[in-house]
Order: C-alpha cells, then structure tokens, then sequence
C-alpha cells in the first residue's frame, strides 16, 4: 500500500480567506460504506468534480499498459453522482486524460478552469530510463485548462523535480493557494505537506505547513473541505493503524489543534484521501481496511447529521438580526435544537437528517416567522444556510409625492422622532420608504425636500400590539403660482392671535423662506361663515397680519410677504349658513393659505426640470 502514496491527488475547492470550521467534524457523527464500483486490484484517491466521482485505479482488463507485471500505472476513473453526491452509475475509463504512465487523480479550480494533475516526471531526460515500479517513480503536477469539453495542458509547476516527487493537489476556490504533497529535502519527514501562493501568474516557493501537520513520517492525500478544514492522512501521530486520517483548521494558527477522526473513519488498516461532497452530507475515503473487494477500496461516507446555520434579517431593512431566537421543532413537536443569533445572525444548528423540521425564529420588536426545512429533499442540503426573515411588529412605511399629480419625490428626509432619539430616512426614487417602529412610542416625522415645502406626521404605537403606518405623504412645491394650506393654523372663534401649533407651522415658512430667498408670498385668512361680512373681512385681514408679523419676527423681511383677509368668501365646505355644522366643520374654514407669488426655484417632475 505504502509504495503508491505518492501517485494520488485530491480534490476539493476554498477559499484561502475562509473562515476555519474544525467545529464541523467535531459536531457530525460520520459512518461508511461499501461502493460496487471497486474491483479485486486497487481503487483509490476519490475526487468529486461536479456531477462526477473521479478516482485512481489499475486493472488488467482495461488499465494495463505494459506487458511486464512489474510495471503498474494508475488511470483515471468515473462514476457519475446523483443530487444527493452518491455514486449512481458503472465506472469507465476517463481517456481524455490518459498517458503511457500514470495519472491523477486530480484537483479542480471552477473559477479558472484549471486542472491539477498528478502525472509520471516522464518528461523530464533524466528519468526516461527508470524502471516505473511503484516505489521508484519521480512525480510531478501538471496544470491543465478547460479547451471546450476537453483540457490541454498549461503549464507545469516551477518546483517539479527529478530529484523528488511533488504529488497530491488541492486547489483553493480562487485557484490562488495550492497544497501539496512531497518528499523534497528539508522536511521533517519522509513526505510532508506543502503550500503555495500564485501571485500575478507567478507561484511561490513551496512552504511547509509546520510540525502540526508533518511529522517524522508520511503526510500526504490533503483535502481541503468547503467548511475550512484541513483534512490529511499521516503515519506519524499515532491512531488506530498504520494510516490514519486528522483535521485541523486551515489557514493553520497558533491556537490550531490537529484532531483525529472517530467512529468508523479510521481502521486497523490505512485509511487515506477522504473527500466531503460540496453538501456535506456525503462523502468518500479509500481504504485497505479488512472485508474490502480489492487491495485499496473506495468506500462512502455518510454524514449521519446535517450542520447549517441559521440567519436572521429585517425584512424591512434586509439586515442582519442578531439576538433573535430561534427553535428547530420536529415532525413530533419536540424542539431538536435552539438558541440566540450571533452578532452576525447566525445561530449554528446540528440536526438528525432525513427529516422534516420547521424552524421558528423571533425577536423583541419582531413577529414570529417560520421556516419549513425538509431534510427528506437532497437539494436542500445543498445550501448550508437558511435564511429567516422577521417582520417587524410596527413599521412606518409609504411615499412621498408631490400634490400635483403625486409625482414621486426621490431623496426625501425623514427626520423621525419618538421625543428621545431622532433618526433619518431617505425615500428612493420611487419617493417609497421604510422604518422600522418600537411599542409604546409617540412620534413625529418631520418630512422635508429640496425644492417643496415639507410637513410632518405625528402618530403613536401606544397600547398597540402591531401594525403598519402607511403614509401617502404630498408636498406642495416652491413654484410661482403654487397655493399652499398650512397645517394647524387655524384660530378660535373671532380670534386672530396665533395658537401655539400654529408657530411650529409658520416657523417652517420662516425656514423655507430663509432657505429660498428668491420666494414672495401672499398670505391669505380666511373665516367661517358665521358673523357678517364686514365682521369677517376685518377679521381674516387681522389673522393674515398676525402671521405676517410672526414671520418677521423670525427674520424675514416685509417686502416679500403681503397678507390679504378674504372671510367667508372661500369656504372649504359647505358651512354657508344654510345648514348646520358642527365645530369641527366650522373649524376647517378658519384657515390660512400660503400662495407662492414670485419664485427662481428649480422644480422636479417626471424627470424634467422647470424654471420660474
């Protein structure tokens, strides 16, 4: 077994960067199979590369290549995968890739379309005369590049040598980091586990991984699995036989701890190039552990436990939710695992596979959502994440347009305030926003734009379990001949003295004013019907004053404001005297109208820009 080590590559894709998930191989429980695809001599070195098991194998009938029995050359085989990753149909030869000698297996990088090849040194002059038994051959990796659906070779790695073997490949998911086995000088053992970096087109000098992974013995077969580990198989550390199979984190840190597998991973035998299918569910690893077909057989991993993670977003804002809880609850009722989001919203869950779970997530100022998870179906397992989004219990939402055709307003302010914080909202340019509330709140929004005349919006979530706020907000803009009617100035009967909500609403004008110095109003009061016309006329000319005068207070100069009285003449309703009000009717006709008489603002509307 031992003198085909250095013949084998594995497969597997990740990203240098990601985050290390030891944890995953700490918390599954994994058990094993046999496959019908091996044969009486030796099958090895698995690799998953899409829909595809691809692995090592000799056999007379078809993978024999020389007549001297002393001379054994591997060649590639496949066997294609279900959706699941287990191995569904018979094994055939992959002759695309097949020399006089040996090849593979394999590594493949899906974003550079490179293949990894072990292959025999052959080209190198020094070793054409070798007699290629196992023990003696040089070995190398050769990089291929996908050309339609074949590949052709690239390139050879600089560190080839026909001093040494360089054997085994994994390649990061960027195809940026490669790891690999070799026996070079300098090591701490008989073969040791490498890195490299490619950089601009440019591969580094080799580094060795460190004495957590190599020893005085044999490391070889690495594979680095989807979740961040580093799996390899090692003779040095101990186990249960000669071969064993360890993990540990990769990138490898000073706190790393190298780990071995247990349960039915590792056997009395040697144990070697386990491979996780991109799902984590299934996997393989060859073995020439007793009750086999063969020498080395291939064997299936199940992975007896699914581990995922659970995420949960605002649905109003699309962002992460940390602290929300959560509870996986099964077909029975029984709660199967539960906890608090992260400040990442993740909650890591391990669960029993081949079942049907609902996933029950909440959070303070957030409805109760759940999530359906059939771990009966093979393509959720697939995805490693599932994503929950909550509703909140109160949200502020809807649009702000301009009165004139409700035409929407993009990059509208909100300024909300619940008395305590005040927070900014932007409208999008659909003028639509969002806003997520908290219970027992009174707020007041106050709702500004360039180029219009802004309001505001009180409400309160007092006493209220949840709700939606859904506001059609309509500003009135800043042109010449624009009429204005200002919120809350109103007057008690046969008053004309300001009340005190109607200094809020006249110290908005003052700002605009200030803002636009271009702008020159006229001020109109109006009156209800009742008491005579003289009466009404004086009277609505003293309200109009009154707010004149409090504009000027606040700075603004008298030549651009002009107020004119108008009584009863232009009634909102149809409080004419004739039939009979209430208060509040009464109330609506004792008014005061801002009309924009001059103006240079710019205005805009449905996409056109409009001078005066």
């Amino acid at each position: 077994m031992k003198t085909k080590f250095l013949l084998v590559a594995t497969f597997i894709l990740i990203s240098l960067g990601a985050t290390a998930q030891k944890r995953f191989f700490d918390a599954v429980n994994m058990s094993i199979d046999t496959l019908n695809i091996n044969t009486a001599y030796s099958d090895f070195g698995p690799a998953i590369i899409e829909d595809e098991l691809v692995f090592l194998s000799f056999s007379e009938k078809d993978g024999k290549k020389s007549d001297n029995p002393n001379k054994v050359f591997y060649d590639l085989y496949t066997v294609g995968l279900n959706a699941f990753g287990e191995a569904m149909t018979d094994r055939s030869r992959m002759s695309s890739l097949v020399s006089k000698y040996h090849e593979g297996p394999l590594t493949y990088c899906a974003s550079t379309g490179e293949l990894f090849l072990t292959q025999s040194n052959w080209q190198d002059p020094q070793e054409e005369n070798i007699v290629f038994v196992k023990k003696n051959i040089r070995l190398g990796i050769v990089i291929y590049e996908k050309a339609g659906a074949s590949f052709r070779m690239k390139d050879r790695l600089p560190f080839n040598s026909s001093e040494y073997s360089v054997a085994h490949p994994t390649i990061s998911s960027t195809g940026d980091t490669l790891i690999f086995a070799s026996d070079m000088p300098g090591g701490n053992g008989q073969t040791d586990l490498y890195y490299s970096v490619r950089s601009n087109g440019e591969w580094s000098d080799p580094v060795n991984l460190g004495p957590k992974v190599n020893s005085a013995g044999e490391e070889m077969f690495p594979f680095l699995n989807v979740e961040g580990s580093l799996v390899f198989s090692s003779d040095g550390f101990g186990g249960a036989g000669n071969l064993d199979l360890f993990y540990i984190e990769f990138p490898i840190l000073e706190s790393s701890e190298r780990s071995t597998f247990d349960g039915e991973i590792n056997s009395p035998g040697d144990d070697f190039g386990m491979v996780i299918h991109p799902n984590q569910q299934v996997g393989y690893l060859a073995s020439n552990r007793s009750g086999g077909e063969g020498d080395d057989d291939i064997y299936l991993i199940r992975i007896d436990d699914f581990v995922f993670d659970v995420i949960t977003y605002s649905s109003l804002t699309k962002e992460i939710l940390p602290g929300a809880s959560v509870n996986v609850i099964d077909e029975e009722g029984t709660v199967a695992a539960s906890g608090s989001t992260d400040d990442d919203g993740k909650l890591e869950v391990k669960l029993e596979g081949n079942k049907k779970y609902t996933i029950v997530a909440t959070s303070e100022e957030y409805m109760e959502k759940a999530v359906d998870l059939d771990l009966t179906n093979k393509e959720t397992l697939a995805n490693r994440e599932v994503e929950v989004y909550l509703d909140p219990e109160f949200v502020f939402k809807g649009q702000v347009v301009d009165i004139m055709g409700n035409i929407p307003i993009p990059e509208a302010l909100l300024a909300i305030s619940d008395g305590i914080t005040v927070d900014s909202v932007y409208t999008d340019e659909q003028g639509s926003f969002t806003y997520n509330l908290e219970t027992d709140k009174r707020y007041r929004v106050d709702v500004s734009a360039y180029n219009f005349f802004g309001t505001e919006v009180e409400f309160n979530t007092m006493g209220m379990d949840r709700g939606v706020f859904d506001y059609l907000i309509q500003l009135y803009s800043l042109d010449a001949g624009s009429r204005i009617q200002l919120k809350n100035i109103y007057y008690d009967f046969g008053e004309w003295s300001l009340r005190p909500e109607a200094k809020r609403e006249l110290d908005r004008l003052a700002k605009v004013l200030d803002d636009y110095p271009d702008i020159q109003i006229i001020l109109e009061s109006h009156t209800d019907s009742r008491g005579t016309h003289e009466f009404n006329m004086e009277l609505s000319q003293k309200r109009s004053e009154a707010a004149a005068d409090y504009l000027m207070s606040q700075g603004v100069e008298s030549h651009r404001i002009e107020g004119v009285g108008f009584g009863e003449t232009q009634l909102v309703n149809d409080c004419d005297g004739s039939i009979e009000c209430t208060e509040e009717q009464h109330f609506e006709n004792r008014r005061t109208v801002v009309e924009i008489r001059r103006s240079k603002v710019t205005r805009r509307a449905k996409g056109n820009i409009f001078y005066f």
